[in-house]
């Protein structure tokens, strides 16, 4: 009897398919598929983890255990139809191989999932640098940065019609953006993306370019530039009436400081 089931468990280890991969992110749940066949009424299930078989979930007679291992208490969730086992609030050491044991009336099933615990993209900060402003409009930087490695950025500025230039890192990412805004714009919308190979992670920034210059100053510039002109403009006038004293007045100077020149 002995021998038998040590053929048995053999040949399920033969048997057994390899490990199916899934990833999941820290902090967020995943669900385990158990894979069974959908005809199939469970009587019994058993996931497990380690290379001796450490019941972590179980539903036995009509009975779900899910608080077999202090590591995973209060984190487990099995349903008894499907035989899927979710994985609540995930941490890095719940990152390892799963397996999966079902019975139906006799059947058995095996099979073994490799989970893959990963850091979710954190959202990128933006950061707008005023560069110069006129009356017309202005020009500013934003400057895209994330604390994740390996990643690449991508800009999106709504509405497209804004002017802009875009400072690329010798990898080819483009972290800043140079951009004109017109002081006759709506808000302008910059969109910051950071991308890896599976994620995704953006940000919106919004500004306006506001050239505020108090009335005050405006009336007291109008009043000096007004001021100014009537001071010149009387000038010229005096000099044009009494231009012939005044030629008089020069050649009497010049007379006295260059005597030779009589």
């Amino acid at each position: 009897m002995r021998l038998q089931v040590l053929v048995i468990l053999f040949l399920q280890g033969v048997l057994a398919e390899p490990p199916s991969k899934i990833s999941g992110y820290l902090g967020h749940n995943i669900t385990l598929p158990s894979g069974v066949d959908p005809s199939w009424i469970l009587t019994r299930i058993e996931w497990s983890v380690f290379s001796n078989t450490t019941w972590i979930a179980t539903y036995y007679n009509g009975k779900i255990n899910t608080d077999r291992l202090s590591q995973y208490k209060g984190r487990l969730s099995l349903d008894k139809t499907s035989g899927d086992l979710t994985i609540h609030n995930l941490n890095t050491k719940d990152a390892r191989e799963y397996t999966v044991n079902l019975i139906n009336n006799g059947n058995q099933s095996i099979r073994k999932i490799e989970l893959t615990v990963k850091q979710r993209l954190q959202k990128p900060t933006i950061r707008s640098i005023p560069i110069v402003s006129t009356r017309e409009g202005c020009w500013m930087q934003v400057h895209c940065s994330t604390p994740d490695k390996g990643v690449t950025f991508h800009w999106e500025v709504n509405p497209p019609s804004v002017l802009t230039y875009s400072r690329s890192k010798q990898d080819g990412n483009v972290p800043l953006l140079v951009a004109f805004l017109s002081t006759s714009q709506n808000p302008v919308n910059f969109t910051c993306t950071c991308s890896t190979e599976t994620q995704n992670a953006s940000t919106v920034f919004t500004s306006k370019c506001d050239v505020d210059i108090p009335t005050s100053h405006v009336r007291e510039r109008t009043a000096a530039l007004f001021l100014g002109g009537l001071v010149t403009s009387a000038l010229i006038i005096l000099v044009y009436v009494f231009r012939e004293k005044i030629s008089d007045v020069l050649k009497t100077l010049r007379g006295k400081l260059c005597p030779s020149a009589k």
